[in-house]
Protein backbone atom coordinates (compact mmCIF):
# COMPACT_ATOMS: atom_id res chain seq x y z
CA UNK A 1 0.00 0.00 0.00
CA UNK A 2 1.05 3.20 -0.76
CA UNK A 3 0.76 6.65 1.40
CA UNK A 4 -2.15 8.43 2.02
CA UNK A 5 -1.56 12.27 0.05
CA UNK A 6 -2.79 14.46 2.63
CA UNK A 7 -4.02 17.88 2.25
CA UNK A 8 -2.76 19.79 5.37
CA UNK A 9 -0.06 19.49 7.55
CA UNK A 10 -0.29 17.40 10.42
CA UNK A 11 -0.45 18.98 14.01
CA UNK A 12 -1.89 18.60 16.89
CA UNK A 13 -5.37 19.30 17.09
CA UNK A 14 -6.42 22.33 19.45
CA UNK A 15 -6.96 21.27 22.36
CA UNK A 16 -10.62 23.07 22.66
CA UNK A 17 -11.38 20.34 19.88
CA UNK A 18 -10.48 17.49 22.05
CA UNK A 19 -12.43 18.96 25.18
CA UNK A 20 -15.21 18.97 23.26
CA UNK A 21 -15.09 15.69 21.60
CA UNK A 22 -14.03 14.06 25.11
CA UNK A 23 -17.00 15.89 26.42
CA UNK A 24 -19.16 14.44 24.26
CA UNK A 25 -17.69 10.78 24.38
CA UNK A 26 -17.30 10.78 28.07
CA UNK A 27 -20.92 11.47 28.47
CA UNK A 28 -22.24 8.90 26.07
CA UNK A 29 -20.52 6.45 27.99
CA UNK A 30 -21.26 7.62 31.09
CA UNK A 31 -25.09 8.18 30.18
CA UNK A 32 -24.98 4.39 28.43
CA UNK A 33 -23.27 2.39 30.94
CA UNK A 34 -25.86 4.32 33.42
CA UNK A 35 -28.75 3.33 31.02
CA UNK A 36 -27.21 -0.16 31.04
CA UNK A 37 -26.96 -0.73 34.53
CA UNK A 38 -30.44 0.48 35.59
CA UNK A 39 -32.36 -0.83 32.73
CA UNK A 40 -30.74 -4.58 31.91
CA UNK A 41 -28.16 -5.06 34.52
CA UNK A 42 -27.54 -8.80 33.79
CA UNK A 43 -26.05 -6.97 30.31
CA UNK A 44 -23.49 -4.56 32.44
CA UNK A 45 -20.51 -6.92 32.28
CA UNK A 46 -21.12 -7.37 28.43
CA UNK A 47 -21.06 -3.52 28.71
CA UNK A 48 -18.10 -3.14 30.54
CA UNK A 49 -15.95 -5.93 28.95
CA UNK A 50 -16.32 -3.89 25.21
CA UNK A 51 -15.39 -0.50 27.60
CA UNK A 52 -11.84 -2.61 28.32
CA UNK A 53 -11.42 -3.95 24.83
CA UNK A 54 -11.82 -0.49 23.89
CA UNK A 55 -9.53 0.81 25.72
CA UNK A 56 -7.18 -1.67 25.60
CA UNK A 57 -7.04 -4.21 22.85
CA UNK A 58 -8.49 -2.00 20.53
CA UNK A 59 -5.63 0.66 21.30
CA UNK A 60 -2.76 -2.23 20.64
CA UNK A 61 -4.66 -3.46 17.18
CA UNK A 62 -5.32 0.06 16.07
CA UNK A 63 -3.09 2.53 18.07
CA UNK A 64 -0.08 0.80 17.76
CA UNK A 65 -0.39 0.84 14.10
CA UNK A 66 -0.79 4.42 13.75
CA UNK A 67 1.55 7.25 12.49
CA UNK A 68 0.16 9.10 15.46
CA UNK A 69 1.10 6.74 17.80
CA UNK A 70 2.99 8.53 20.89
CA UNK A 71 1.49 11.92 19.81
CA UNK A 72 -1.96 13.90 20.75
CA UNK A 73 -3.58 12.61 18.14
CA UNK A 74 -6.99 13.86 16.82
CA UNK A 75 -8.71 11.12 18.13
CA UNK A 76 -9.29 11.52 21.78
CA UNK A 77 -5.59 12.37 22.04
CA UNK A 78 -5.69 8.58 22.80
CA UNK A 79 -2.19 8.34 21.00
CA UNK A 80 -0.25 8.92 23.75
CA UNK A 81 -2.10 6.86 26.20
CA UNK A 82 -1.60 4.05 23.76
CA UNK A 83 2.05 4.63 23.87
CA UNK A 84 1.88 4.36 27.33
CA UNK A 85 0.14 0.92 27.40
CA UNK A 86 2.00 -0.43 24.00
CA UNK A 87 5.17 0.29 22.24
CA UNK A 88 4.31 1.63 18.25
CA UNK A 89 4.50 -1.23 15.11
CA UNK A 90 5.05 1.32 12.41
CA UNK A 91 5.72 -2.16 10.33
CA UNK A 92 2.12 -3.54 11.22
CA UNK A 93 -0.99 -2.42 9.23
CA UNK A 94 -4.55 -2.95 10.51
CA UNK A 95 -5.99 -6.12 9.75
CA UNK A 96 -9.01 -8.07 10.53
CA UNK A 97 -8.53 -8.47 13.93
CA UNK A 98 -8.09 -4.91 14.76
CA UNK A 99 -11.17 -4.17 12.43
CA UNK A 100 -13.57 -6.77 14.36
CA UNK A 101 -12.22 -5.88 17.47
CA UNK A 102 -13.50 -2.15 17.03
CA UNK A 103 -16.65 -2.88 15.36
CA UNK A 104 -17.38 -5.39 17.87
CA UNK A 105 -16.50 -2.92 21.37
CA UNK A 106 -17.66 0.23 19.73
CA UNK A 107 -20.88 -1.01 18.33
CA UNK A 108 -21.74 -2.48 21.90
CA UNK A 109 -20.86 0.56 24.02
CA UNK A 110 -23.01 2.91 21.60
CA UNK A 111 -25.82 0.47 20.70
CA UNK A 112 -26.16 -1.66 24.18
CA UNK A 113 -27.76 0.85 25.89
CA UNK A 114 -30.53 1.43 23.14
CA UNK A 115 -31.13 -2.38 23.11
CA UNK A 116 -31.39 -1.71 27.29
CA UNK A 117 -34.00 0.94 27.10
CA UNK A 118 -36.16 -0.79 24.79
CA UNK A 119 -39.67 -0.01 26.47
CA UNK A 120 -38.54 2.66 28.40
CA UNK A 121 -39.04 6.06 25.33
CA UNK A 122 -37.82 7.96 28.41
CA UNK A 123 -34.41 6.61 28.42
CA UNK A 124 -34.33 5.94 24.86
CA UNK A 125 -35.07 9.68 23.41
CA UNK A 126 -32.67 11.21 26.37
CA UNK A 127 -29.71 8.52 25.24
CA UNK A 128 -30.14 9.48 20.92
CA UNK A 129 -29.04 13.03 21.18
CA UNK A 130 -26.40 12.53 23.56
CA UNK A 131 -25.37 9.35 21.37
CA UNK A 132 -25.70 11.83 18.10
CA UNK A 133 -23.67 14.39 19.96
CA UNK A 134 -20.53 12.01 20.57
CA UNK A 135 -20.80 10.54 16.74
CA UNK A 136 -20.98 14.04 15.32
CA UNK A 137 -18.14 15.48 17.45
CA UNK A 138 -15.90 12.56 16.62
CA UNK A 139 -16.68 12.67 12.81
CA UNK A 140 -16.34 16.27 13.02
CA UNK A 141 -12.63 16.48 14.99
CA UNK A 142 -11.49 12.79 14.68
CA UNK A 143 -12.40 12.00 11.17
CA UNK A 144 -12.06 15.34 9.27
CA UNK A 145 -9.04 15.92 10.65
CA UNK A 146 -7.45 12.28 9.68
CA UNK A 147 -9.42 12.78 6.16
CA UNK A 148 -6.93 15.69 5.60
CA UNK A 149 -3.49 14.54 7.30
CA UNK A 150 -3.47 11.02 7.14
CA UNK A 151 -0.60 8.82 5.77
CA UNK A 152 -1.19 5.92 6.88
CA UNK A 153 -2.70 3.83 4.00
CA UNK A 154 -4.59 1.67 6.06
CA UNK A 155 -7.08 4.55 6.83
CA UNK A 156 -8.09 4.63 3.64
CA UNK A 157 -10.28 1.12 3.92
CA UNK A 158 -12.49 3.25 7.00
CA UNK A 159 -15.81 3.97 6.05
CA UNK A 160 -15.84 7.43 8.40
CA UNK A 161 -12.24 8.42 6.52
CA UNK A 162 -13.99 8.12 2.84
CA UNK A 163 -17.16 10.31 4.00
CA UNK A 164 -14.90 12.30 5.23
CA UNK A 165 -12.74 13.15 2.09
CA UNK A 166 -15.77 13.50 0.34
CA UNK A 167 -17.58 16.18 3.17
CA UNK A 168 -13.76 18.11 3.77
CA UNK A 169 -12.09 17.76 1.00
Amino acid sequence: MEPLCPVQVWEEPPLAELALETAAGAAMLAYGGWLVGKNRFKLLPLWAAAFLSWFTLCKYLICTRCERHGQLCEFYGLGKYAARLFPAQPGRTLDAAGITAEAASAGTLYFLPLLASLGRPRDLLKYMPVLAAALLTQFLVSCRRCALTATTPWKAACPNYKLARRVFV
